[in-house]
């Protein structure tokens, strides 16, 4: 028995071990843990565009069916894009401006994306436009799903001097036909939409209706789409439409009935050869066209809130890479050094250097004589500091210790222990003879151990 297996101290229990195993695996599961939550945190605030109020899905669904797109407005005289423009400001009061109502912390904001009036009107000057109003909270956009509370109060809206809508009295999801007073037929595609929404009698009033809701009966029930070109403001007379249901070219709409093929007709209808432009940027830097404040100054008001959309798509996904970047870094590191060793008694640590040291050497050297001579010195002194706790350091008064010991209590084994560590220790040996010596030795050592019921250690720590 060695002298590492002979000390239950010299390593760490079975038990020991096992519950360092379970917490590093502990640790790992509990990072992957925080790493997925971190995912699904940061990569779950997805920009407006690609939520259900948004028009990402309708840009991806006009490419497919033909319909060509831009990635950025081309104005000026004779412009070859028609911009469509999602608008989610109830009152297009712009950034910085609270809107508030009290219901902000379970519905969402009222306004999720803040257009001022300027930027609307500097995007209608740079050519022609269709204005898509607004109809749900910001609450859609984490939740995504319908629902009447998460609907924006029409009169909580202000559309160039009035409330631009009105809602119909069908509550929930309901199918309408849809009528082209232009042409003066019926559109093929019906229109199916939740808690419809329609032009408010002001804005009716000021702009041309272009499509009307109908019911099953063919009686008209409001506006969906009119041409209000040169009717909310002057300076511009470039084409203006207005959408009063968003649902019919959001991303949850499109979902909807046959409101898919609904919006290409419509698109097709009002964008003839030009080229669609769908307007996902409210920031008045996006405006081509708009002009500078005189004085250089910026009318938004910046705050630290400002901050937050570093950490939104697509920068959520910076911070997901590093969390998880510098996570791999530490568990391999963790498994390539392992874990922090723990102080080593310096006695001891000098100690077993040095006699892995010499048993190195006289291996190589072919000294068998001194290395057998070595392990059985370390034996004794081992069987001696455990079984008669002497303090002495010289190995002769172990032995003699012991002796006296085995004298007492086993004469018979003290006889043939005498006997062994004489054949052991006698010099000119051949190879074979000594490690036969060696064999016996070890048995009347192992013999003592089973006799007074202990197991073999090293010497104490005040032994060595």
């Amino acid at each position: 028995m060695t002298e590492r297996a002979a000390n239950p101290s010299a390593s760490p229990a079975p038990a020991s071990r096992a519950g360092g195993e379970w917490a590093k695996s502990l640790a790992i599961l509990l990072a992957v843990c925080l790493a997925v939550g971190l995912f699904y945190l940061l990569g779950a605030r997805r920009p407006i565009e690609r939520s259900a109020i948004g028009l990402a899905g309708l840009e991806r669904w006009l490419e497919t069916s033909g319909v060509p797109t831009v990635p950025a407005f081309q104005g000026g005289p004779g412009a070859q894009s028609f911009r469509i423009l999602p608008v989610y400001d109830p009152k297009l009061l712009g950034e910085g401006v609270e809107q508030a109502d009290g219901g902000e912390d379970e519905r969402g904001a009222l306004s999720p994306q803040p257009l001022a009036r300027a930027d609307f009107v500097a995007r209608a000057t740079a050519g022609p436009m269709l204005a898509v109003l607004p109809k749900w909270r910001g609450g859609m956009v984490a939740r995504g799903a319908a629902h009447p509370d998460l609907l924006v109060p029409p009169g909580a809206m202000d559309f160039f001097g009035g409330e631009p809508v009105r809602r119909l009295a069908e509550k929930g999801l309901a199918t309408y036909k849809v009528y082209d007073k232009e042409f003066g037929q019926p559109v093929s595609r019906p229109a199916t939409l939740y808690s419809a929404q329609v032009l408010g009698q002001g804005l009716e009033a000021k702009c041309n209706p272009v499509l009307v809701l109908e019911d099953d009966r063919g009686d008209p029930l409001g506006t969906l789409m009119a041409d209000c070109t040169g009717k909310l403001f002057e300076g511009s007379g470039n084409t203006l439409f207005v959408l009063s249901d968003p649902d019919v070219l959001d991303n949850a709409g499109l979902a909807l009935g046959d409101n898919a093929g609904l919006a290409l007709t419509i698109v097709e209808g009002f964008a003839g050869n030009s080229a669609i432009f769908v307007d996902a940027d409210t920031a008045s830097e996006a405006v081509q066209g708009a002009t500078q404040p005189e004085g250089g100054e910026d009318r938004r008001q910046r705050t630290l809130a400002d901050l937050d959309r570093f950490f939104v798509y697509p920068f959520s996904w910076f911070w997901i890479g590093v969390v998880l970047v510098t996570g791999l870094a530490l568990w391999r590191g963790s498994r390539r050094f392992g874990r922090p060793q723990e102080e080593v008694e310096a006695a001891e640590a000098s100690k077993r250097r040095t006699i892995e040291a010499s048993r190195r050497i006289l291996l190589l050297s072919r000294e068998d004589e001194p290395l057998v001579a070595r392990h059985v010195a370390d034996r004794i002194e081992a069987l001696a500091s455990a079984l008669v706790e002497t303090t002495r350091r010289d190995r002769s008064g172990e032995l003699a210790a012991l002796s006296r010991l085995l004298a007492r209590r086993s004469p018979e084994l003290a006889s043939r222990f005498h006997k062994a560590h004489a054949a052991v220790t006698a010099t000119g040996l051949k190879e074979r003879a000594r490690f036969d010596a060696l064999a016996a030795f070890e048995a009347v050592i192992q013999e003592t151990w089973h006799e007074f019921g202990r197991v073999a250690g090293p010497a104490r720590p005040d032994r060595r």
